[in-house]
């Protein structure tokens, strides 16, 4: 991904929470970089959280179809 494509990316974030989620911090010694806000690391958590319980929603499902996908077919 692009440098630019990435900032658009977040400043999409910025705009839609309505809450800066990242920040850019000005260039120094070491040049510039970005720093996740206190916003910006719960919303990270939040999803992270929403992964796992989604993982876990579905993983009966998945494993299911894995031994579908295992099972040798009938001829």
């Amino acid at each position: 991904m692009s440098y630019k494509r990435a900032w658009d990316l977040v400043d999409e974030i910025n705009r839609i929470c309505g809450h800066a989620a990242v920040e850019p911090q000005a260039g120094g010694k070491n040049g510039g970089g970005a720093m996740l806000t206190s916003f910006g690391e719960g919303l990270v958590a939040r999803y992270r959280k929403i992964e796992r319980n989604a993982a876990r929603a579905v993983r009966k499902e998945l494993e299911a179809l894995r031994s579908d996908i295992a099972r040798p077919r009938k001829s």
